[in-house]
């Protein structure tokens, strides 16, 4: 796989796709021309009589990119699937040991859910699941689209997104005897963890010494002196730069043997662009490199090799 395979496939997808609009385009007109020809003829020129007209090219538009979408289907498939054979895997063999990377994948819903931190919603999605390790922290990312269904006094049913980004699971030898959530002010996806079916512990909210941290997260635990075992000075100072660098759109969840995070960006990360216009090799570099920095960011600004996570 190379950068002219990738090129190729998308100039396949989007020949072939330019096809077919120019053919929907000509059959459009046909009957938009054929359409006015009538109102002209019938002598009735009015808004209300165009109205039709109007209308018959807007369902035909509809209906062509519906049609379009599913004749170019495997093309799209193709395109997408070698850009991220060479672009996305290929970089994250050069970052990342022990990787495993599948495009079509994703964290599970319930995996999430059995949390009790997260707000899974209504309709879920996940893609680009990577399971790897670096800096001998193993983990598992993927992005996720979680949206709520919500109905209006007229009955109508519509879907509102409440988290578009990533989700990355770093795992621990240490396992955590106690449930800490820390909630960015800019997180919307939480959910309080409920009554521990062990212990029968309750979380309760936490406030630690610092006005600035508390201001800009929310704070659940099981038991407050616990917490502080990891929310010391110097920890809660780099949670603080990294949540600032990410617009506090972040929640950090420490379970088990497990740090989850949650970073709601309204991303879609490790994605090929349109194929309207040649790829740029550089560009497309560059981007997948950010993507894969988001990940390594949290490990080495958190510091999650230190001696705090393992045994």
């Amino acid at each position: 796989m190379d950068f002219k395979d990738v090129e190729s496939a998308r100039q396949k997808y989007n020949d072939k796709t330019k096809k077919y609009w120019r053919v929907a385009w000509i059959i459009l007109a046909i009957i938009v021309l054929f359409a006015v020809l009538f109102v002209i003829i019938s002598g009735k020129i009015s808004l209300f009589s165009i109205m039709p007209t109007i209308m018959m090219l807007f369902m035909g538009l509809v209906i062509s990119a519906v049609i379009i979408s599913l004749l170019t289907s495997k093309d799209a498939a193709l395109y997408r699937k070698t850009y991220k054979a060479y672009f996305v895997e290929k970089n994250l063999q050069q970052t990342f040991t022990n990787l495993q990377y599948n495009h079509d994948a994703g964290i599970g819903k319930e995996v999430l859910k059995n949390t009790g931190m997260v707000n899974t919603g209504d309709r879920y999605s996940s893609n680009d699941l990577t399971i790897a390790k670096y800096r001998d922290v193993s983990f598992m990312q993927a992005d996720a689209h979680i949206e709520e269904e919500h109905t209006d006094s007229d009955g109508d049913t519509t879907y509102v997104t409440i988290f578009r980004g990533r989700f990355m699971i770093f795992e621990f030898p240490k396992k955590f005897n106690f449930r800490l959530e820390v909630v960015g002010k800019g997180f919307g996806a939480y959910r309080i963890f409920g009554k521990d079916a062990n212990t029968g512990r309750k979380a309760s909210k936490i406030s630690t010494e610092s006005t600035d941290f508390n201001k800009s997260f929310r704070i659940f635990g099981d038991d407050g002196f616990e917490a502080y075992y990891i929310l010391d000075p110097a920890f809660m100072e780099k949670i603080q730069a990294i949540g600032e660098r990410y617009k506090y759109r972040l929640m950090f969840g420490f379970l088990n043997n497990q740090l989850i995070v949650g970073l709601n960006d309204g991303k879609d990360s490790f994605e090929p662009p349109a194929a309207r216009k040649p790829l740029d090799e550089q560009v497309e570099l560059k981007k997948i490199s950010d993507d894969i920095h988001v990940i390594t960011d949290f490990v080495d600004k958190l510091s999650l090799d230190r001696k705090l996570f393992k045994n």
